[in-house]
């Protein structure tokens, strides 16, 4: 059975959700410190370090998390943060995080919000303490030390990365390119990884404190982008959120099935099941701790042997590693259009022609058969492959020359495995903005699709109406720009691409 939330119920006309709950709590005034145990994108219960650290403070618990009001947000290109398979995987997972904290016997509060003015809230009726992960990104510096600055003592702990401690890496290490950081972290044997933490430890759980009148449950919004979507039927291999099926999955992909045993040969596949490790989502999430995954790997290289195809599945972690250190370092230069690069801060001058190539990028109708079966998948899915996501940022930067940020907007809506340091991370390096700017990676996009689908197998999966066409078929679509081929039904080219691109089958 699902274990209880609580939340905002429905009520009647004329009562607010906030009035209802505020009279079903009681207030706890006068009582000790408590502490709060702040849940992010740390979805789990096990090797959670921030439930060590509630134990180790030694008063009551209560468990929290808040859907950032933010998020549900619209910005300038009207969307927001949460796309609806974005918003099912995140639903997923905060109910099974409610279901493992309900198993140590605490009950999850959820509320969408601002995390500052509801613990300040909740500071009136009782003091509080904040367990909590180290921040990342500048907005979360930001709430941090809102919460700081309203006398609420903060604990961060480290539950995000392999590094930490003595084994952070020092500002030097991130000065280069990720190839000097791999070097220097994987010297002396490689990065020392602490190893995953025991079972959770007993937690004494506080009398509930009201939240402020008129709060909403965070699984509302998330329950109302979901009712309306379903898991396509055609991603038939498509992973629910939550701790429970991320740590099957871990143990299915590692020795079970043993996919990983093809991983360095499979990884830049396009369509299939076990053709990449399809974690992302659990690490972004923080379903699955990282120091979890990278030791159920040398599990798996002492039980089977160490091979490029384990080492390079670390190596993908290592990336991003990087990435998460890369953004606590530069903080909102990541950002910027120029990102890390030297060049002036000047974006695009996107004439009319941009404007037209956006809406047909958000409609999945390009006109380029392989980068409208790309869209169309992470707009259907939610996910991607690491090979077609390349390529959308390049063709979106270096064809259809849009501002890179637009781009890594798009994805932090849609992408199910949204991870701020990596996705920005990535764009800036195919822009050309990131630690290697040397000008930025272009893709060809025909190349690329004949390189890794010369049977067009993911290209008729997610373009039906040319299946009926052979891969040459499909293949001189791409070069239609002004000659659209009326027996194709399908548009023309919105773009002509180099001669460097036509490929010879």
């Amino acid at each position: 059975m699902r274990a209880a939330v609580q939340l905002a119920p429905q009520v009647g006309p004329g009562l607010a959700a906030g009035d209802l709950l505020q009279r079903a709590l009681p207030a706890g005034k006068g009582a000790g410190v408590i502490t709060v145990i702040w849940f992010r994108q740390d979805l789990r219960v096990q090797d959670q370090p921030l439930l060590r650290r509630a134990a180790a403070l030694g008063a009551p618990v209560l468990t929290l998390y808040v859907l950032p009001e933010r998020w549900l947000a619209a910005g300038e290109e009207g969307f927001d943060r949460l796309g609806p398979a974005k918003s099912c995987f995140l639903l997923e997972s905060v109910q099974a995080l409610a279901d493992g904290l309900n198993a140590l016997g605490l009950t999850l509060v959820t509320a969408c919000g601002g995390p500052a003015s509801l613990l300040a809230h909740w500071q009136a009726q009782a003091p509080l303490q904040v367990v909590t992960a180290e921040a990342d990104a500048p907005e979360e510096q930001a709430g941090l030390a809102a919460l700081r600055r309203a006398g609420i003592p903060v604990h961060e702990v480290a539950s995000r990365t392999l590094l930490c401690g003595d084994t952070r890496p020092g500002a030097s290490s991130l000065c280069g390119s990720f190839s000097r950081f791999r070097r220097r972290v994987e010297a002396d044997g490689g990065p020392p990884v602490a190893q995953p933490e025991g079972p959770p430890p007993a937690l004494a759980a506080a009398a509930p404190l009201p939240l402020p009148a008129g709060t909403e449950s965070a699984l509302a919004p998330l329950q109302q982008r979901c009712r309306h979507w379903l898991r396509n039927h055609r991603d038939y291999f498509s992973l629910p959120g939550g701790e429970p099926v991320a740590r099957r999955w871990l143990e299915q992909y590692l020795f079970s099935d043993r996919h990983i045993a093809h991983y360095n040969a499979t990884r830049n596949q396009l369509i299939g099941s076990g053709f990449s490790s399809r974690l992302s989502a659990a690490l972004a999430w923080g379903c699955l701790s990282v120091r979890r995954v990278w030791h159920a790997i040398l599990e798996y290289e002492r039980r089977h042997g160490a091979s490029e195809h384990s080492y390079w599945l670390r190596f993908e972690l290592l990336w991003r590693e990087f990435f998460h250190w890369s953004l606590r370092e530069h903080g909102t230069a990541v950002f910027r259009y120029q990102g890390l690069s030297p060049s002036p801060d000047f974006p695009p001058l996107e004439e009319a022609c941009h404007q037209g190539y956006w809406q047909r990028w958000c409609q999945a109708r390009t006109g380029l058969p392989f980068i409208d079966a790309n869209l169309r998948e992470l707009m259907a899915t939610g996910y991607l492959s690491n090979r077609g996501r390349q390529n959308l940022a390049s063709f979106f930067v270096h064809d259809m020359g849009l501002d890179w940020r637009r781009g890594a907007r798009w994805f932090e809506h849609h992408l199910v495995d949204h991870d701020v340091a990596s996705n920005w991370g990535n764009w800036a390096y195919i822009a050309g903005k990131g630690h290697d700017a040397r000008g930025g990676r272009r893709f060809s996009p025909t190349r690329q699709w004949w390189r890794h689908d010369p049977h067009a197998a993911h290209l008729h999966h997610w373009l039906p109406p040319l299946r009926r066409l052979t891969p040459e078929q499909c293949l001189a679509l791409h070069f239609s720009a002004g000659q659209p081929d009326p027996l194709a039904d399908y548009p023309a080219a919105m773009l002509a691409l180099p001669a460097a691109d036509r490929v010879t089958p």
